[in-house]
């Protein structure tokens, strides 16, 4: 019984775990994106502000994903230094 507990409290992790990257990921494209479309209406300068909102969501996630996979990558390394 226990181990069908903690397995699916693995698969509940995994899940939250997806749902907060997805999130990381899609928020600022999302958001610089439409920025970009409201920039570039203002300005007349359509695709321009767009590209470069990708390009800073793009960044922005990179940045974002590193900083949030890195306790995981470091709490990996520190189990393989162990054994």
């Amino acid at each position: 019984m226990a181990d069908k507990s903690k397995n699916r409290f693995k698969v509940l992790y995994a899940l939250s775990l997806a749902w907060q990257m997805g999130f990381i990921i899609a928020i600022p494209i999302a958001a610089f994106i439409l920025l970009g479309i409201f920039v570039d209406k203002i300005f007349l300068s359509s695709p321009l502000f767009v590209i470069i909102g990708a390009l800073l969501a793009i960044s922005l996630t990179f940045y974002e994903l590193y900083h949030w996979l890195l306790p995981f990558l470091e709490e990996k390394d520190n189990k393989n230094a162990e054994h």
